[in-house]
């Protein structure tokens, strides 16, 4: 890869004795990764015997469709300055009637915490305040006479390890602390999973349900291949074909209860003598027992929901995507297959949003250059005490 600077690569940026050392750790990751895809194609042979793919029907009414897309961005790195730290997000809707673009709306917002916190509860703090705002704007889209509402990421995808942030306090906006704005985030999502017209597209993928449920199926770990279920399905999906959790489990909420199982099976096999449903029973508990000190609500209140792949091109990898229970799939994969970019995989219509939307790397740093612009014009401040409060933490890096 280029640097956009000097137009060299990156690779020529580092010491040319690293140079050598990487090619050398580079040649033994080649040979890693090529024995465990030797070890896993006869895995992915007998997976391919008991899992069930279906093709995508040609179905019409989604032409006739008013489509919104929600999406949302925030700081990927947020700016670190002596006086604090600084992030931003916004979010935007665009409403399409079938694959035109008839309607578009955006929102900003900032957020800034003091130094001396924990980084990674400020950053989560940005992501959750994020999915506030991106629920904020699906609601108002239920206003706005659309049969469907696609949201970028799952329903309650905000959810793991929110509760680092119940007893931050927020200086500004209508929520005193953290936990008032997961409960109010939380309340959001369940009312857009109870209207029937939204759905989630999750790009990101980190289940690996797939692994978990062989795990129960067969009491051992002959199957399982330490990929999450986006990577297996990719290697097991056609073109124009879709693989559901809902009809692969005889529950649809078990795949977060799988995805446990895969992670923790060892740890729990290694202690002694336990069933295998022994085991799923303990992963399952640590499950509900996060969902609870995250949301404070019972788990069957938030798993009500289905969790489909679909592969509309190759070589793009399948995608996943989140439905209410019992959701009418056959018009929503006509539509995917319809719209999709050959390119990503995904709709055009959430390509679009995500490219309209997303906050570039360098923008929070100019964010916070353009407050301190605008605080050396105040006659009632010292200069010095502006200097320090936004001089870098590190002034080796640049943000």
């Amino acid at each position: 890869m280029k640097s956009e600077e000097t137009g060299f690569p990156d690779w020529v940026k580092i010491p040319a004795k690293m140079q050598n050392q990487f090619f050398e750790l580079a040649e033994r990751q080649t040979k890693e990764i090529k024995a465990k895809l030797l070890r896993d194609k006869a895995k992915l042979e007998s997976l391919a015997k008991i899992l069930t793919f279906s093709k995508i029907a040609e179905n019409d009414d989604w032409k006739n469709w008013r489509i919104a897309v929600v999406d949302g961005s925030d700081s990927p790195v947020m700016s670190e300055r002596i006086g604090g730290r600084f992030g931003t997000y916004g979010a935007t809707y665009h409403i399409f009637q079938g694959l035109d673009l008839v309607d578009e709306e955006y929102y900003s917002g900032d957020y800034s915490d003091y130094q001396i916190g924990d980084p990674e509860a400020s950053m989560k703090m940005l992501q959750v305040l994020t999915a506030t705002l991106e629920r904020q704007t699906a609601i108002d889209c239920l206003d706005k006479n659309v049969n469907l509402i696609i949201i970028d990421g799952s329903f309650f995808g905000f959810r793991p390890n929110s509760r680092k942030i119940h007893t931050t306090k927020l200086r500004k906006g209508p929520y005193k602390t953290g936990l008032d704005l997961v409960k109010y985030v939380r309340d959001l999502s369940l009312k857009l999973l109870e209207s029937g017209k939204v759905i989630g597209i999750i790009k990101r993928v980190q289940s690996s349900a797939i692994d978990g449920w062989t795990i129960r199926r067969s009491g051992n770990q002959d199957l399982q291949l330490y990929r999450n279920d986006k990577e297996i399905l990719a290697s097991l999906l056609e073109e124009g074909e879709c693989f559901s959790y809902e009809t692969a489990f005889e529950d649809p909420a078990l795949f977060i209860y799988y995805s446990r199982l895969a992670l923790s099976y060892s740890r729990y096999a290694s202690k002694g003598e336990r069933s295998i449903e022994s085991i799923f029973k303990a992963s399952k508990g640590e499950v509900d027992r996060n969902i609870k000190r995250d949301l404070l609500c019972e788990p069957d209140q938030i798993l009500r929901t289905a969790r489909h792949y679909v592969r509309c091109a190759y070589p793009a990898p399948p995608f996943c995507f989140e439905t209410p229970l019992n959701y009418n799939l056959e018009p929503l994969l006509a539509l995917f297959n319809a719209s999709c970019n050959k390119a990503t995989g995904l709709p055009i219509q959430l390509d679009l949003t995500d490219q309209d939307i997303t906050i570039p790397a360098g923008f929070t740093r100019e964010f916070v250059e353009e407050i301190e612009a605008r605080l050396t014009k105040d006659s009632e401040l010292d200069m010095y005490e502006i200097e320090n409060h936004f001089g870098s933490l590190n002034p080796q890096k640049q943000e």
